[in-house]
């Protein structure tokens, strides 16, 4: 049991601290892209639903986008708010309403069947790209073995309760720097990033992470996906443990649900990052919870236990001074965020295993 304990302690960590280390010290290849002389034909295609006070700002933002050709396309997802009313008050733009709302899946495809771009750049209303954004993701695009390419995604509310969501996002994005200076990441921001119309394969009706199941068909088909350090977009930060969870929730039920459609991907090149990046960070709160339980039963490390327990409840403590609002030192707000994560997985995975969760979505 001892041998057990120690194990299970180092599958629950290795996601964090080993896997980084091993991409760390991994080669890494030579960085190649250069503006083209002529650029694409782009289409912007955002899905909403019911964003009427997030969606002035996105078309304002879009419309500003420096890019010689670009075409911009809203898909309002059965929205039952403003958003159908404000679409229609924009004559640059073109938009789709659609009577009911099916889910992302469907709404993506009925955006792809109207787009006449040859590269598709897919985004949520929440993220706001830099002007130049575009640019640099389709450069790097034209390289024929380059399937898609996403930006970095920043939080723009800097206050005391993201601290914690903004480190997660941060250690994320380091994670996809490296694993794209070694050969390519396998996993890009949902609401930023682009695609050759020609490979993109639409989700079926029922796919929960859209975005996930794109970029996987491309890794299925020997591409690889690029992280563009330079391309910029700003995004809302959940400020609210319920909506953060339910939000975690959601994606990682849709990230299990695809990796079931492709587990050929596991026999490929890709096949360690997947393990390492997604699969073994998923099931790091089963074996966290398994190796707690067995120090808890046969204290075989009270020290270890006495830490172990030390950190759960100063995670517990973060999320009641979030509630109340209340200042918290960035580690405590890290351990916060952790413990709403990783909750998040045992609820998403139960979620996805009972049909409790959909493709519906909020934001």
């Amino acid at each position: 049991m001892k041998i057990a304990t120690w194990l299970l302690l180092a599958f629950f960590l290795y996601p964090y601290f080993i896997y980084p280390l091993i991409l760390k010290l991994w080669p890494k290849r030579e960085k190649r892209s250069s503006f083209p002389k002529t650029w694409p034909k782009v289409t912007l295609l955002i899905t909403a639903y019911n964003e009427e006070k997030f969606l002035p700002a996105k078309i304002a933002n879009s419309l500003a986008i420096d890019y010689p050709d670009l075409e911009i396309i809203i898909v309002s997802d059965g929205s039952t708010d403003k958003t159908n009313a404000i679409l229609a008050e924009c004559p640059h733009i073109n938009y789709l309403i659609l009577p009911q709302r099916e889910g992302k899946p469907t709404a993506l495809k009925a955006g792809l069947a109207k787009a006449k771009g040859e590269i598709i750049c897919f985004s949520d209303v929440s993220a706001l790209y830099h002007k130049s954004s575009l640019k640099l993701l389709v450069a790097p695009l034209l390289q024929a073995d380059v399937g898609a390419t996403g930006g970095i995604l920043s939080l723009q509310k800097q206050i005391s309760p993201l601290k914690g969501e903004m480190a997660y996002s941060d250690y994320e994005t380091k994670l996809r720097k490296m694993e794209t200076a070694i050969s390519g990441t396998i996993v890009l921001p949902g609401t930023f990033y682009a695609v050759k119309k020609e490979n993109i394969v639409i989700p079926p009706k029922d796919i929960i992470a859209d975005d996930f199941f794109i970029t996987c068909s491309l890794l299925k088909k020997g591409f690889r996906l690029l992280q563009i350090e330079e391309a910029q977009a700003f995004e809302e930060a959940s400020f609210n443990t319920g909506e953060e969870f339910q939000r975690k929730a959601r994606i990682i039920a849709g990230g299990i649900q695809t990796i079931f459609h492709f587990p050929e991907l596991f026999g490929s090149r890709w096949g360690f990052f997947l393990l390492s990046h997604k699969l073994l960070r998923w099931a790091a709160v089963f074996t966290g919870l398994l190796h707690y339980l067995l120090l808890l039963f046969y204290r075989f490390y009270p020290w270890l236990l006495l830490v172990e327990s030390c950190l759960i409840l100063l995670g517990l403590l973060g999320i009641l001074a979030e509630k109340k609002e209340l200042n918290t030192p960035r580690a405590v707000a890290l351990l916060r965020h952790f413990l709403v994560v990783n909750t998040a997985v045992i609820w998403g995975f139960f979620g996805l295993v009972s049909g409790r969760q959909t493709v519906i979505w909020k934001r």
